[in-house]
């Protein structure tokens, strides 16, 4: 089981990323989700799901996303990651941070 955090906020465009587009694209690369909600208790509005498996490569659903990175949480070996093209720049996981469904 997986946990992913996608911000809404879009880097690229200044704009936000609506939930229902965040989460069109999100099931073109996971599959067997578990939960789906939306937190808007960070720094910003965030879709959070839980899921089962990957039917894409995460580091792609960050690029269509115009994602800087998306954090992900492996339940099966207790480690969080950082996947995208510019993860680098936000540093090392950081659990405070990351929010679970």
């Amino acid at each position: 089981m997986y946990t992913i955090n996608i911000g809404l906020n879009n880097p690229f465009t200044g704009n936000t990323n609506s939930v229902d587009f965040t989460l069109s694209k999100a099931l073109e690369f996971i599959s067997d989700i578990t939960n789906i909600r939306v937190s808007y208790d960070g720094e910003e509005p965030t879709v959070i799901i839980r899921y089962a498996f990957h039917k894409g490569s995460l580091l792609a659903l960050a690029t269509a996303l115009d994602q800087d990175c998306i954090a992900q949480w492996d339940h099966f070996i207790g480690k969080g990651s950082l996947i995208g093209d510019k993860a680098s720049e936000w540093g090392e996981f950081n659990p405070e941070y990351f929010q679970l469904p």
